[in-house]
This record gives C-alpha cells, structure tokens and sequence, in this order.
C-alpha cells in the first residue's frame, strides 16, 4: 500500500564533479596554508626583507582558494548536508567537518580584523590546527560513509 505522505529518498552523495572540487578545494587550501607556514617560519628571509616573498603569493591563493571552498559547501548544502542531517546519517562525522569549517571562516575573519596582537596569535593557533584537521577529517568522513555504503550488484551502475 502507498503512503501518500512518505516522500521518495533523494540520494544525498555528491555527483563525481562536486567530489572532485571538494577534493581539489581541500588540496588547494591546505597547500596554500603549508606553503604559508613555510615560507613565515621555516624559509630564511632574503637582505632587507620584513617577510619572505613567497608569503604573499601563498595568502592570494589561500584566499582565492577560501572562496572556491565555500562555494563548494554551498553547493553541498541542499542536497548532501541537509538531505543526509533529515536522514540522520554520519551527523558524527558531517558535524564535525562543518564545525572545522566554521571554526575555519570564524578564525580567518579574526586574522584578518583583529588588531590585539594575543587574540591574534589565538585565532592564529586555531585556524592551523583546524585546518590542519580537516583534511583528516575528510578523510574519516569518507571512510565512514563508504565502508557503510552497500556494494553494488555485478549488473548494477553506481551513480555518480
């Protein structure tokens, strides 16, 4: 007998080209923020210079690349993250990586406005270990979500 009120399940996997971006968007900010790192802390200054050259470049591209990320979660929003949070699956996991992404945006913004040199170093700390965290938990996210997926019959095309 059918329901008249029971909607149909939408898939909630992301299509292999927002899988792709997100992916691409991860590799490009954590890239930019290691090469940033790199360059402030490790790389020895040239004659004369306040900081080394290569920490411009690497704050452009960051930036550039923090735009193409929160593009990217808009783009998840509707279907993956609110289809998946009414379903209630991988909340654990799915929480976590929008938690690390606000503390990610909230701690970008107080680098860039804050003028207190200690608030300064403390969104400086969270913003590394967050974002270092991230691709880690992306990582977990995936793994969770595929080992629970169920494997596709030898006739069956998976959809991506």
């Amino acid at each position: 007998m059918h329901d008249p009120h029971l909607r149909p399940r939408r898939p909630v996997r992301p299509g292999r080209r927002q899988r792709q971006a997100i992916y691409a968007g991860t590799a490009l900010l954590l890239g930019s923020g290691l090469l940033w790192l790199l360059a402030h802390y490790a790389l020895p200054l040239p004659e004369d210079a306040a900081r080394h050259p290569v920490e411009p470049w690497a704050m452009r591209i960051h930036g550039a690349a923090t735009m193409f990320g929160l593009a990217v979660l808009g783009g998840i929003w509707g279907n993956h993250v609110l289809g998946a949070w009414e379903r209630g699956t991988h909340r654990w996991s799915g929480g976590s990586l929008l938690g690390l992404w606000l503390g990610l945006a909230l701690s970008g913004y107080g680098l860039y406005y804050l003028a207190d040199e200690a608030w300064r170093g403390v969104a400086s700390w969270l913003h590394v270990a967050a974002g270092v965290g991230l691709p880690a938990t992306l990582a977990i996210h995936v793994w969770k979500v595929t080992a629970g997926r169920k494997p596709a019959r030898s006739g069956d095309r998976q959809a991506d």
